[in-house]
């Protein structure tokens, strides 16, 4: 999978500071919002289909023991983070001058765990004791070398308009 070209950034840069300085701080704030939203359409499409940034696949779930009782949920081969996809649970924030995509909250602690592959509460055992496991590295949010491209064709449609 390629990797971003820097320099693609910076010759597109002048074109793209002389655009936005014509426009007013309520045109630069919606044109960041649109930039954003296609970010985050990009980024929970990646997540959905259990793909990082650089193309690589996510690593998959362990697979679980079953119960001896033969009860309990066990969870299938599915595609991992159901609810961390939503556009609800990606907090998109756009200004003037930058943009921000992440996690809050409860979502915001379950993506940062497997994002950077931290240490986390999973249940607790039969006899109360607190159950924690370190999830592997599986990068959720970032650019890929199509979100450049995607990017240029959203600042394009804005010229457009």
């Amino acid at each position: 999978m390629p990797s971003p070209d820097n320099s693609d950034l910076a010759e597109l840069e002048p074109f793209l500071a002389a655009y936005l300085n014509r426009l007013g701080p309520g045109q630069r704030r919606r044109a960041m919002r649109k930039a954003m939203e296609a970010l985050r359409r990009e980024n929970a499409r990646r997540i959905a289909a259990n793909i990082q940034p650089d193309g690589s696949a996510m690593e998959p779930r362990k697979p679980r023991k079953r119960l001896a009782s033969g009860k309990g949920r066990v969870r299938r081969a599915k595609k991992m983070f159901p609810r961390i996809k939503l556009a609800r649970s990606m907090n998109l924030r756009a200004g003037e001058d930058e943009g921000s995509l992440g996690f809050e909250g409860m979502v915001g602690h379950t993506a940062a765990a497997h994002h950077f592959g931290k240490k986390d509460f999973v249940g607790r055992a039969r006899n109360g004791k607190t159950v924690r496991t370190r999830y592997p590295r599986r990068r959720l949010l970032g650019f890929a070398g199509e979100d450049i491209a995607m990017l240029g064709d959203v600042v394009l449609a804005l010229l457009e308009k």
